[in-house]
């Protein structure tokens, strides 16, 4: 029996939303600060996804607006999900 090298691919869906917000605007996930939250809500409301750069500075996922610390600086972008799949179906498809 021959083994077959194979490639796998990972996507960390914790921060999947966040990095494709930060593709879109051009911008690096690793080193821009932003959040997927509805900002029409309140600041109680849940960050969907916040960006690998955020992650880095200890802000957890799914936490909420007001948690994030008052002197840190980010982007907040409108949750897009048709937009998510849309990227996700093409990662898939590869």
């Amino acid at each position: 029996m021959t083994q077959k090298n194979r490639v796998y691919f990972v996507i960390d869906m914790k921060s999947f939303f966040a990095s494709v917000e930060c593709a879109e605007r051009g911008l690096d996930a690793m080193t821009t600060n932003l959040v997927v939250a509805d900002l029409e809500r309140s600041n109680t409301t849940i960050c969907l996804a916040v960006s690998p750069a955020m992650k880095a500075l200890g802000v957890k996922n799914r936490c909420r607006l007001y948690e994030i610390p008052k002197d840190l600086e980010y982007i907040v972008a409108k949750p897009r999900m048709k937009k998510y799949i849309e990227y996700a179906a093409e990662i898939y498809a590869i």
